[in-house]
């Protein structure tokens, strides 16, 4: 009679268990605009895609284009031309980072120097490459305002067509 009763229980405790609401909330995540994210990679090519830097597959984060890494094997890293699939390839890279805190970012208005992107280029955490932006020039212009939701062309075609700069120190940095 005992293991009577003690199978009845488990039944019944299983149809209970199975007829509780589940939890199916899903957190989504949020990226900024894939639609501008073109003047953004062609602003951080100059200083950050070379194939000595985040233009080769060693990086966590991978730039790809007509400067450095290609997608397709037979294309040449310095003819210039990066292709959509290179974009989409580098906004993929680059928002994979740390998605849940960019989602903080654009969700709830976090500050985006928060960001591990922000802190290397800015040279406030250690970055193999130095510091690569300092507040207010127009390579940070350009990723600030692409993170907040609205870039700002100018500032990114800017640091488009530049050559690649050598690490700064922010104590040596020139006004733009």
């Amino acid at each position: 009679m005992m293991d009577v009763r003690c199978a009845l229980s488990a039944v019944l405790l299983g149809l209970v268990c199975s007829c509780a609401p589940q939890n199916q909330a899903v957190e989504e995540l949020y990226t900024p605009d894939r639609r501008s994210f073109p003047l953004v990679a062609d602003a951080l090519t100059p200083s950050c895609g070379t194939l000595d830097c985040h233009g080769q597959w060693g990086r966590n984060l991978r730039l790809f284009g007509g400067r450095g890494l290609r997608l397709a094997p037979g294309d040449n890293p310095s003819d210039g031309t990066t292709t959509q699939q290179e974009y989409d390839a580098s906004f993929r890279s680059l928002v994979g980072l740390e998605p849940e805190r960019l989602t903080d970012v654009l969700l709830y208005g976090q500050d985006p120097a928060a960001l591990i992107l922000v802190r290397k280029a800015r040279g406030k955490e250690s970055h193999k490459g130095g510091v690569q932006m300092l507040v207010g020039d127009p390579l940070d212009r350009c990723m600030m305002s692409w993170l907040s939701g609205s870039v700002h062309k100018e500032s990114c075609l800017r640091v488009s067509g530049m050559q690649r700069p050598q690490s700064v120190r922010p104590s040596d940095a020139v006004t733009w």
